[in-house]
């Protein structure tokens, strides 16, 4: 399989307020972000581009207006098989996408990667990384934190910030924990490259 050159995806963890890379961001040629990723009120932290937009196609995971170039979703395994006929219908209904509008990762890929976590529910960033990895040479990460020392979006309100982090749980169906070891031990052998690494190196 020929793969593509470089890919940069950007995660929905709060640390990327932390840093304003919004230009950086918006140099690379392949910018992916995720779910309900939001960029206008963020621009100096997370830049504006869009090339990719993954979604894990749930029902917190609202329409867009706009479509970037393609569309990447990914379901898990026991929700791919509980309603494996219905899947286009259920996007179409959550996303307003038509089957021609997304690629829909295959149900067998679904279970290698679930595989490789030792986990039978992989967030969406997760599984994004996971898949570009096959499909890039280059793969850069930045605002992934894994629902570990924060629960929040960095586009969460104020309330819902608080809510996340100290009465309701969010990440809870997944074992975020053996995804960050995982993803770290990928940046650790140099298949994944992080961001921040990178500016704080030239």
């Amino acid at each position: 399989m020929n793969k593509e050159e470089e890919i940069l995806i950007i995660g929905n963890g709060s640390s990327v307020l932390d840093t304003k890379y919004g230009d950086i961001i918006d140099s690379y040629q392949n910018v992916a972000r995720i779910n309900n990723y939001e960029t206008e009120t963020f621009k100096e932290n997370v830049g504006q581009k869009v090339n990719i937009w993954f979604n894990g196609a749930n029902k917190h995971v609202r329409p867009r207006k706009k479509l970037p170039e393609k569309v990447i979703v990914f379901v898990p395994s026991s929700v791919y098989v509980k309603y494996y006929d219905l899947m286009d219908a259920r996007i179409k209904e959550r996303q307003n996408l038509d089957k021609n509008q997304y690629y829909l990762v295959p149900l067998k890929k679904v279970y290698e990667y679930e595989e490789l976590i030792k986990s039978d529910r992989i967030t969406t960033g997760t599984s994004s990384i996971l898949w570009a990895m096959e499909n890039y040479k280059t793969v850069v990460i930045h605002g992934f934190d894994f629902f570990i020392d924060s629960k929040e979006h960095y586009y969460d309100s104020k309330i819902k910030k608080w809510l996340y982090n100290n009465i309701l749980t969010r990440g809870k169906k997944h074992n975020t924990q053996r995804e960050m070891d995982y993803i770290n031990e990928q940046i650790e052998l140099g298949k994944v490259k992080s961001l921040k690494n990178i500016i704080s190196d030239t």
